[in-house]
This record gives structure tokens, sequence and C-alpha cells, in this order.
């Protein structure tokens, strides 16, 4: 847990552009659960390239 938070408020979920059904999953995963969110592999890298941009 990040902080001092009670209940997780978001969940980042990457797929590393497996070749199997995984992407499928997570998104039927993320219907059922708002807090989750799916990105690929890319997209997550982007974000955190810009936090350790900012973070230097």
């Amino acid at each position: 847990m990040y902080g001092k938070e009670k209940t997780i408020k978001k969940v980042i979920l990457a797929d590393l552009d497996s070749k199997d059904n995984t992407l499928k999953i997570l998104k039927e995963f993320r219907k059922e659960n708002k807090e989750v969110n799916v990105s690929s592999w890319k997209e997550c890298k982007e974000i955190m390239d810009i936090i350790d941009d900012t973070t230097e």
C-alpha cells in the first residue's frame, strides 16, 4: 500500500505483448473491477519515463 491509504484506489495492469489471451482476460477483469486500468507495456513505460524525468 502506498502512503496511508486504507483501500486500493487504482491498479494498473500492463500486458507485456503476450501472445496468449492475457489482454482479453485483463479487459474482462476490468469490467468488474473499476479500480483496475489495463495498459500496454509501451504506454506504461512512457508514463514511467515521464515520472522519472520529473523526479530528476
